[in-house]
């Protein structure tokens, strides 16, 4: 699980969500800003799954699956992660793909 000091505040996201840069995917949309630091949060909405259950669910299985990704490729920046409800469909092993996929060429390509 991530540590808390690579989780972004209410301000920092207010800040980051108007200025970064969006991606958008199938599944979810990225808004990546540059930053000297690794900084990020999930937003997982109502229209996504109506149960807190189940958005707190799908938002610690992102959340572990960002961790993998930092150790791995030891990213630098802002990353706000927007779940659509789209994603909500996917299969737990097809959702972890699809997410790996799309931070990994988004990534590559910055």
């Amino acid at each position: 699980m991530l540590k808390k000091a690579h989780k972004l505040s209410r301000t920092q996201f207010t800040e980051y969500f108007r200025i970064g840069k969006r991606h958008h995917f199938e599944h979810l949309t990225i808004i990546h800003s540059p930053a000297k630091t690794f900084l990020c949060t999930v937003v997982v909405g109502k229209k996504v799954a109506k149960s807190a259950v189940k958005r707190n669910t799908i938002k610690r299985r992102v959340f572990a699956r960002l961790f993998l990704i930092q150790k791995e490729y030891t990213p630098t920046g802002v990353f706000i992660i927007i779940i659509k409800p789209s994603f909500h469909s996917l299969s737990r092993a097809a959702a972890d793909e699809f997410f790996h996929k799309s931070i990994a060429g988004l990534l590559q390509s910055a």
